[in-house]
């Protein structure tokens, strides 16, 4: 941008507003983008599929719809791909909207493979624990894995990792004896102890290092158990050196080995603090969260879907069904036929993938879920001949309702993995498919426990009886846990009762189990219909080794010194659940800077210097429910939406709020783009600014550690880097306010080798395009936690978008995990030379001639990243005088067009403080630059 100034110098405001109208966009967007919920049910499959857009406006407008998105936005020739996570019926609603929809990225089976893939890595472990334990015999067996001897600055030091068959059950350190040579005794060459080290859960070895001093290389160890359990090993040399005993010290890395679950993650830290505690601090943070928990509910109509196994059967009894987005609906009087397993002679027999052989037509055909598309399983079935198909799912959970679209004609329904057994433990076997049936809103009635589900809630029943006689009153019973409601029914003993009825006499005479509530702010002046027992749930299966309580966040604080008097960097993760390679790359980190100190002189300069928080999962309740409910829950577990609203269990996976839309600067409730008031949108902002205990906790740390000048929130997925300003108001994309050309500077230097260290892992660039200010690089995200930081509490503050995917596979994720780890040990090299750079910055002025007669162009050139103020009309230049400026967004330093002849004074000031020439805008001095152009 090209400024011409006279000798009345342009003030910062109308600067401010020159630069924020580049930013104005004026093309054409879909209609009908207002907020609201979009139609998910908690049995939906969700996917991530490609929204095609023409331009920012049209992604403004996607965002104005309050649809879960993905980070993922890619310029490209014909526009702008933006990934949303939709279910079929969302995306249905976005189509409406007039959004076009591309190709499905990611869907629920990719994560379950992860969770799957997570399981079979932690059974290894647990294999291997139990063959070391058949070996046991009286006392528990020691196993040396590893036990190198390597040199560091003259330094040497002695490396053990070993296990013990008691590793998994008790916590205690291993006792490491050395001997000062061949020939000698255990001991005499010193000891040390190892550590326990357990990974999701599951023990997997003890390790450590530790400086030898003065003593000797020793050539054998031992390694005793207090349990009694001992073994011995030969000492190997780790990188020797040919010629000398001295070089680079190792420096260990690769601390991860599965995906980790908040209580892994927490777990993890506590054992780092037990093992570090000079070194570390376990800072709980005051807000606790609401806790993996939720009360009991049930909504109160006939049964739905259902399949019913006739007698003789094993399997006979009836069991719950889920429907398709493809084909048609199964007859609501049923469709009855024998259940025959289908097979296709391929791979896994029972899929469906190929088509069925010696399958008898006319039949209801059985298959698994897995290995292709649903449609392709019930297209093969159907050109077998079978009249239904039914798809068991292969991991538990309920049954959900399946994606895709094709040529389908059959009934295709899907049962749970434990009825697929079941039923396939009963064959043969006749049946029948009942589709649901339709019921009016009006007559549905919604009950919630007033116990937590899993303090009592869940063992609550309720049944709409129709008592078979005429002229009966509506009743209540209650025995135990017990609610049978009796309907009213009239002279031809036909049923009476209202929903409201019915709500009113739960409420009066079961008011004490239960609060009861119309569906979705119906009326409820439709006649109920009688039901069987309906047990009421928390819909939770998380393992009870998954705590139901108010979680304490905790921050690990890591640094020789950590009394507030040194630089602070904070690294957090998991704002958003379903994100779980950042939380990795969070306690790789801790690992790599603990494990390295007491022989790597850099991190030890590192953690001697600052001040370092890290907390490994912001959001636990909602990671807990993204490992074991849904997959892709974005938000917390709390629920905000009125009874009046999708308050029900089939609005349970859109309940919550964004973490990352719920800070107070810049925020929705300040008018700003990017979030959403529906309580059911992705991008949820909460009933308030700081309404959530995990924003809170952000705010708190920051706010109560005024040290922490540098912070780095852990997020995935789109391989981006971003700072501030990360939200603006529409129309005209007016950004919140944009950093100074100097702190441009300083964050864009700073990204750089960040960048650069996360590349030498594997080689990935994080590309231009995908560096910088948020609202420039994604979109609108008003209210998150960056801008908050950047703006209420001063701190430089960057933002990791890791890798393409929120749970890509185990391979993928651990290089991610390495990579970006890379990343964040520099960012707190930056923050050590940032609070080291005592040198001050030097500055000229370039001048060359104007375009018009009697005009100079002025640009100034500062030796690092520096904020330059200057005066135009002889005046000394203060902090109060024009701060030179950036041309416009993304273009670099603007120049200044002024009257030949000009005398310009200015000074700089580097981010770190240091003021050129040393000198002090707030005296009389007169050390300030100076020159005339032209």
């Amino acid at each position: 941008m090209r400024k011409r100034i006279g000798l009345a110098r342009l003030s910062l405001a109308t600067l401010a507003l020159a630069l924020l109208g580049a930013t104005m966009l004026a093309t054409s967007a879909p209609g009908d983008t207002g907020q609201g919920d979009l139609g998910r049910v908690a049995a939906d499959d969700v996917s991530v599929v490609e929204v095609l857009l023409e331009d920012r406006d049209a992604l403004d407008a996607l965002v104005a719809t309050g649809v879960d998105l993905d980070h993922n936005v890619t310029t490209t020739a014909d526009g702008i791909v933006a990934h949303a996570v939709v279910t079929a019926k969302e995306a249905e609603a976005l189509k409406g909207k007039g959004f076009k929809l591309g190709k499905v990225v990611y869907s629920e089976d990719d994560a379950e493979a992860r969770v799957a893939e997570r399981e079979a890595t932690i059974a290894e472990h647990v294999e291997a624990l139990e063959a070391l334990e058949v070996e046991a015999l009286a006392t528990d067996t020691v196993k040396i894995i590893r036990a190198d001897y390597y040199t560091s600055l003259g330094n040497h030091y002695l490396s053990v990792e070993a296990k013990t068959s008691d590793g998994q059950s008790e916590n205690f350190q291993l006792t490491v004896e050395r001997d000062s040579g061949p020939g000698t005794d255990f001991g005499s060459g010193g000891t040390q102890n190892i550590s326990r080290f357990v990974d999701a859960g599951v023990y997997l070895y003890h390790r450590g290092a530790s400086n030898l001093g003065s003593n000797p290389r020793p050539d054998y160890i031992r390694v005793t158990s207090p349990n009694g359990g001992s073994d011995v090993a030969k000492v190997n040399d780790w990188l020797p050196l040919p010629d000398e005993d001295q070089g680079d010290a190792p420096y260990f890395k690769d601390f991860v080995t599965s995906y980790l679950t908040p209580t892994d993650l927490y777990e993890r830290i506590e054992q780092l603090h037990a093992e570090f505690p000079t070194l570390t601090d376990i800072v709980e943070l005051p807000y606790e969260t609401n806790g993996y928990r939720r009360k009991a509910q049930a909504i109160l109509e006939p049964p739905g879907m259902r399949l019913v196994v006739d007698t003789p059967s094993p399997a006979a009894g009836e069991y719950e069904l889920a429907g398709a987005s493809f084909g048609p609906d199964a007859p609501v009087a049923g469709l009855p036929g024998t259940i025959a397993l289908g097979d296709d002679a391929t791979g896994d027999v029972n899929d469906g993938c190929e088509p069925l052989v010696g399958f008898p037509a006319g039949t209801i055909a059985l298959v698994d879920r897995g290995s292709c598309p649903f449609v392709q399983k019930a297209v093969n079935a159907q050109d077998a001949g079978a009249i239904a198909v039914i798809v068991a799912n292969n991991v538990p959970g309920d049954p959900f309702n399946m994606g895709g679209s094709g040529p389908v004609t059959i009934p295709a329904v899907m049962v749970s993995q434990d009825d697929g057994t079941a039923i396939k433990a009963g064959l043969p076997a006749t049946g029948t498919v009942f589709g649901a049936p339709s019921i009016s809103n009006a007559s549905r009635v919604v009950v919630d426990s007033l116990a937590w589900g899993h303090e009592g809630g869940n063992d609550i029943s309720v049944q709409l009886l129709d008592p078979g006689t005429t002229n009966q009153a509506l009743d209540v019973g209650v025995v135990g846990d017990s609610i049978a409601v009796s309907l009213a029914t009239d002279a031809s003993g036909a049923v009476t009762s209202t929903a409201a009825e019915v709500v009113a006499a739960l409420d009066a005479d079961a008011g004490s189990l239960v609060d009861a509530y119309t569906y979705r702010g119906s009326s409820g002046d439709a006649v109920v219909n009688p039901t069987r027992e309906i047990q009421l749930s928390d819909f939770l299966s998380a393992p009870d080794t998954v705590s139901r309580e108010p979680w304490t966040v905790r921050a690990l604080r890591i640094g020789k010194t950590r009394d507030g008097s040194k630089l602070g960097v904070l690294a957090y993760s998991q704002e958003h659940a379903r994100e779980w390679v950042p939380p990795l790359v969070s306690v790789e980190t801790a690992e790599r800077l603990l494990r390295n100190y007491a022989h790597d002189g850099t991190t030890k300069q590192l953690l001697n210097n600052l001040d370092i928080f890290i907390i490994p999962s912001v959001n636990p309740d909602g990671g807990h429910y993204s490992f074991y409910d849904f997959a892709s829950q974005r938000k917390n577990m709390t629920n905000h939406c009125p009874l009046t609203g999708p308050a029900d269990p089939n609005g349970r996976n859109s309940w919550g709020v964004d973490n990352n839309r719920n800070y107070d600067e810049y925020s929705l409730f300040d008018g700003y783009s990017g979030a959403s008031t529906s309580c059911t949108s992705g991008t949820f902002a909460g009933p308030s600014e700081l309404s959530e205990p995990e924003s809170a906790n952000v705010d708190w740390i920051a706010g109560n550690y005024p040290n922490i000048k540098f912070s780095m929130n852990l997020h995935s997925s789109g391989n981006y880097f971003m700072w501030s300003p990360g939200s603006y108001l529409l129309p005209g994309r007016i950004s919140a306010p944009r950093p100074t050309l100097a702190e441009e500077s300083f964050f864009w230097g700073a990204s750089s080798r960040i960048l650069t260290a996360i590349k030498q892992h594997r080689g990935l660039s994080v590309t231009p395009a995908r560096t910088g200010p948020i609202s420039d690089v994604l979109y609108s995200a008003a209210g998150n936690s960056g801008d908050m930081l950047w703006y209420k509490h001063g701190i430089y503050a960057w933002n990791f978008e890791v890798g393409t995917s929120f749970q890509p596979d185990w391979e993928e994720a651990h290089e991610e995990a390495m990579e970006f780890s890379n990343g964040l040990v520099e960012l707190m090299h930056v923050a050590y030379d940032f609070d080291k750079d005592h040198s001050r910055p030097e500055s000229t002025v370039v001048a060359t001639p104007g375009t018009e007669p009697g005009t100079v162009d002025v640009m100034f050139d500062t030796s690092e990243p520096a904020a330059v103020f200057y005066t135009l009309d002889g005046s000394r230049p203060t902090y109060e005088s024009t701060l030179y400026a950036a041309a416009g967004i993304r273009e670099g330093a603007e120049t200044l067009t002024v009257p030949t002849g000009t005398t310009i004074h200015w000074f700089s000031v580097d981010s770190a403080g240091n003021v050129e020439n040393n000198y002090d805008p707030s005296s009389s001095g007169r050390n300030f630059n100076k020159t005339t152009v032209g």
